[in-house]
């Protein structure tokens, strides 16, 4: 997981329909959440076209619920779509198992916080906020040891925001998302943990 895209704060749960005040995306980059965790490579390449359903209007999620939904949702796409870049552009053994990691263990996350989603009538995103989609699509020309350093400094710090959501998800009222966010904060710690060691032996 998911650098974080910044997610303006949720409509009421009456009226939680996704536009592009609401995500910072445009709609037609915006899928149903129960496919969101099939939607990294998608997101990268701005190919998705699905538009939001109708089921917004149903959450039964708080504010807060809300915004960790799509944050959290977001931002594993981002880590998704990352890894896959990395496969292809990483040069260093240690880069590539750790994106192979990101690609495995965030594609499972996803999907569980896709059915959560789904159950609470939110949609999360796919389309990325313009600086973190140039930021990725600058990444994608790199390649070798330029992309392996400005990757695992990318993987550092996202993974440093996403541990903070994390531990704020444990604080949520909803409890199916308090106890996603307990189960997943320990694979995020370890995450973090080995990017920056992989940051650090790669300088």
């Amino acid at each position: 997981m998911v650098a974080l895209c910044a997610i303006q704060a949720c409509k009421s749960p009456e009226s939680r329909s996704v536009d592009s005040n609401d995500s910072g995306t445009t709609n037609e980059n915006l899928v149903n959440g129960g496919n969101a965790g099939n939607a990294g490579s998608d997101a990268v390449n701005n190919e998705s076209e699905t538009a939001p359903g109708d089921i917004t209007h149903k959450s039964n999620a708080d504010d807060d619920s809300a915004m960790f939904i799509k944050e959290a949702g977001t931002g594993g796409l981002m880590e998704v779509a990352m890894g896959n870049i990395a496969l292809k552009n990483a040069s260093h053994a240690n880069v590539k198992a750790f994106a192979q990691q990101m690609v495995t263990d965030h594609t499972k996350a996803n999907n569980e916080l896709s059915a959560i989603a789904k159950n609470a009538g939110i949609i999360i995103p796919t389309a990325f906020p313009p600086e973190k989609k140039a930021h990725m699509d600058k990444l994608k020309q790199l390649t070798g040891a330029e992309f392996d350093k400005q990757y695992m400094d990318m993987m550092v710090n996202d993974h440093q925001k996403t541990l903070e959501l994390f531990k704020s998800g444990q604080k949520l009222v909803k409890d199916t998302l308090v106890a996603f966010a307990k189960k997943t904060t320990p694979v995020i710690e370890g995450h973090y943990a080995k990017a920056k060691e992989i940051k650090a032996n790669i300088q």
